[in-house]
């Protein structure tokens, strides 16, 4: 059990690694913060988020444990090792070379590899691995370029009055051109709340608390963390699972959670540049979009227990930021490169997983 218990540690270590990214990127490519203190925020958010996939993501488990071939995919923890080193070594990779990858697609081609080998191509139920796994994770970076597209240029005209929420003091004089802009929610007493320009706001308040797009910044990062490792970790716990279904769920998660913070810790530099700063120039407006975009999405769909990747949805709502820019302002040899590597992934994994599986039973007879 020690040897599985490491190879499932070590794969949970380099998803927190490679994925961490996904959050913290726009913070650091828009400049609210620096690497550490955006590694922090994502650190905090990602062990959070696992700990409370426990109760809220079982539905992923089972997606992942029940949902692939016609027979209970199990097998000797021999195999499983096996599958466990396909993802490690395709996530050691693509994390030297600064690529964002795909933990669900490594994971999904390792497990049907395995079942190839195992139980054959009939038994692969190809219908349900349609549905539950090729559409959304089709669907996801259509989705999530689409909508923050859409962020993007509603955040454009919003940004025309630099928007503030504020709550303070009333101040007894007001500029009269401000006083048209206030919306005021209590206007008749000292304390107010207001909607207006940041501007206004100084004017308007002898002392305030303001709500700026930094805030929502930082707000949205953090959720995202959560919301990744809430979409991750039964995912991985899934494979732990699959050596042995009598292994406490509960263990498994606290194993699980805290390798992922630990490699969150140790952060993906290389693959959060790429995000940050390869794709496309990142401001407060572009990262606002695209991190509001990235949390929604995969909040929702880990809730509907579908398992759409992190990976795709955070370069989706990146690009469709920059396209929303101007596509010259999109690095279209980096996007190619990314989307090559989204291509190759799973089917990959699948091969080296099938491979490996294959060999391991005629060394094993």
């Amino acid at each position: 059990m020690a040897p599985s218990l490491f190879s499932l540690a070590t794969v949970a270590f380099l998803n927190g690694a490679n994925d961490i990214s996904r959050s913290i990127a726009v913070l650091v490519g828009a400049g609210i913060r620096d690497y550490k203190k955006a590694c922090q925020i994502g650190t905090i958010g990602t062990m959070l988020g696992s700990i409370l996939s426990l109760w809220l993501a079982n539905r992923m488990v089972e997606t992942f444990t029940k949902s692939w071939t016609a027979q209970p995919l199990q097998s000797s923890p021999f195999l499983i090792l096996g599958v466990s080193f396909t993802i490690t070594l395709w996530l050691t990779v693509m994390t030297c070379f600064g690529l964002p990858t795909s933990t669900t697609h490594a994971i999904v081609g390792a497990i049907i590899g395995l079942g190839l080998v195992t139980q054959g191509w009939e038994q692969v139920l190809w219908d349900k691995v349609a549905t539950k796994i090729f559409l959304p994770l089709l669907l996801s970076p259509s989705l999530a370029f689409s909508f923050s597209w859409l962020l993007y240029r509603t955040l454009v005209f919003l940004d025309k009055v630099n928007p503030c929420l504020c709550v303070g003091e009333v101040s007894p004089q007001l500029d009269s051109d401000a006083q048209g802009e206030v919306i005021a929610l209590v206007p008749k007493r000292r304390m107010s709340f207001v909607f207006a320009s940041a501007k206004v706001c100084r004017q308007f308040f002898h002392h305030q608390v303001g709500i700026t797009a930094d805030h929502f910044h930082l707000l949205s990062a953090m959720l995202i963390a959560v919301s990744r490792a809430l979409n991750d970790t039964p995912k991985i716990v899934a494979l732990g699972l699959l050596v042995q279904n009598s292994i406490s769920q509960p263990f498994l998660f606290a194993v699980v959670t805290l390798a992922m913070g630990l490699g969150s810790i140790v952060g993906g530099w290389r693959v959060t540049q790429t995000l940050a700063k390869r794709i496309t120039q990142l401001d407060n407006r572009t990262g606002l979009s695209a991190n509001l975009t990235i949390v929604s999405l995969v909040a929702v769909c880990a809730n509907l227990g579908l398992p759409v990747s992190t990976t795709h949805v955070t370069g989706g709502a990146i690009l469709g930021v920059g396209v929303a820019k101007g596509s010259k302002s999109v690095f279209w040899d980096v996007v190619r490169n990314i989307a090559l590597a989204w291509l190759v992934t799973l089917p990959i994994c699948a091969t080296l997983s099938a491979a490996i599986s294959f060999a391991l039973t005629r060394l094993s007879t």
